[in-house]
């Protein structure tokens, strides 16, 4: 290991000194420290921190992956400068090579990201002491509670829509409703019915009521703590003014909880937060949740609204489970571990090719990684539903991109999948399984494939050769 770690501080050393490497880091802080004068968000302290931590995340993950793949030319310079026969005749050998460079890009990085993260937090904490807010009580208590937090989401427990599917498709079936139908499939048809008895159990008609239940909420039952309702919901036949009115009821007084009744008035196409306190929870961890689309407000004009909860916004519970400055320190190794990764994907580039091709690789396999689960869906949304491989030209070429695509993703990760900015920017908790995945999925397999390949070209590789 020693010989592995002379390498590695050796490959630091002419990082520091390389000027392109300078000249990124410069950017990072030029963002860093400029963004939070020149974002506003919505102009509420709330929008100010969210934008500048979704903003300065993203810029600082996109320079310091460029940061990785520049900081590999020393590799590609030792053997185009013929600097490296000098290192091969000491009593190094080739994996230790590899690694030793691999070690010292990312070591690097390590000090990189953690200068850059601990500016970030400085900068939140600036913002939010002297960003002047839209409501001194409100907006800052937003920030602090549902923001700068770690928070988990539940989302509802829906009815069991099944059984009823399963009633209607048998009374079609005595109805011979079915009698007709050519390759008729019982299992289709009752998927078929669930969904609808689900898009219709989703909308609330005027004077109607809807209940929503939760489950496992592991919360400090205290009426001092509270609990978070997050909801968004489509309106139909909305007021002049674009805000509906509605009323929740929060607790179950059969399960000993109190009950708490909030009337409230909600933009049309926003999320929205209520707050409820812990005691509603019952003593088995569940919230009963009663929404009932009337006016809760007698001297305002009564509209008819109808109000739709769709699945792709569902209703959720969020409780608090952690601090915002462990949030930040999970995302931050979730970054490392992409890091680690293209590191060791720019060491076996530069490996194969010289420095401008290994870098125009490097970039490739990059943005298919960050790119991956948008280019496949892309695919599956330009298919048809029902159309195999051989139905037309276009099928087949695009059920063949989906092939390659996906062979490549057992060496290529979706990084997608260990993006965690957004997260933290709505005080979602990161949690540390999905920072134990990212470890292992890129930190390891991932990672250690690459530099494995890259071990076995550099042996195979004559250095005398000039690399084109």
């Amino acid at each position: 290991m020693s010989r592995v770690w002379a390498v590695a501080r050796h490959t630091i050393s002419e990082g520091v000194r390389m000027k392109i490497a300078l000249v990124f880091l410069v950017l990072i802080g030029l963002v860093v420290l400029g963004l939070p004068f020149s974002i506003e968000g919505d102009s509420s302290l709330t929008g100010a921190v969210q934008s500048f931590m979704a903003y300065g995340f993203s810029a600082t993950a996109l320079l310091l992956g460029m940061v990785t793949i520049f900081l590999s030319r020393s590799l590609s310079d030792e053997v185009s400068n013929r600097q490296i026969f000098l290192v091969m005749t000491k009593p190094v050998a080739r994996w230790q090579y590899i690694v030793g460079k691999w070690l010292g890009i990312t070591l690097l990085n390590a000090s990189f990201l953690i200068c850059t993260t601990l500016t970030i937090y400085g900068m939140v904490r600036y913002i939010q002491r002297t960003h002047p807010p839209i409501d001194p009580t409100y907006d800052a208590a937003a920030l602090k509670n549902e923001v700068l937090v770690a928070r988990h989401a539940i989302e509802t427990k829906l009815p069991n829509f099944a059984r009823e599917a399963e009633a209607e498709l048998e009374r079609n079936v005595e109805d011979g409703l079915y009698d007709n139908v050519p390759n008729f499939d019982p299992e289709a048809e009752k998927d078929r019915l669930s969904k609808k008895h689900e898009a219709k159990w989703r909308i609330v008609g005027p004077q109607e009521a809807r209940l929503f239940e939760f489950e496992n909420i592991l919360v400090d039952r205290s009426p001092k703590s509270l609990v978070y309702l997050r909801y968004k919901a489509e309106v139909t036949g909305y007021p002049p003014d674009e805000i509906y009115r509605s009323r929740w009821l929060f607790g179950n007084r059969f399960k000993g909880t109190p009950e708490y009744e909030v009337g409230t008035r909600h933009m049309v196409g926003r999320y929205h937060n209520i707050l409820i306190p812990a005691d509603a929870v019952a003593e088995d961890h569940t919230l009963t949740v009663r929404f009932i689309n009337q006016n809760p407000h007698p001297a305002e004009p009564q509209f008819r609204n109808v109000i739709e909860f769709r699945k792709a916004d569902e209703v959720e519970l969020l409780f608090i489970v952690g601090s915002f400055e462990g949030n930040l320190f999970r995302l931050a190794i979730l970054m490392f571990c992409k890091l680690m990764f293209l590191a060791a994907v720019a060491i076996l580039m530069t490996t194969c090719f010289s420095f401008p091709v290994a870098a125009l690789a490097s970039f490739t396999v990059y943005v298919l990684a960050g790119a991956r689960g948008f280019i496949m869906d892309s695919i599956d949304f330009s298919s048809a539903d029902y159309a195999n491989m051989l139905s037309s030209p276009k099928e087949f070429a695009l059920n063949s991109i989906a092939a390659v695509y996906g062979a490549l993703g057992w060496v290529i990760p979706d990084f997608a999948r260990f993006d965690a900015v957004d997260d933290l920017v709505n005080g979602r908790n990161v949690s540390l399984v999905w920072v134990l995945q990212g470890i292992s999925e890129l930190g390891l397999i991932k990672t250690s494939i690459a530099l494995g390949l890259a071990v076995l070209l550099f042996y195979r590789r004559e250095l005398a050769e000039v690399s084109m």
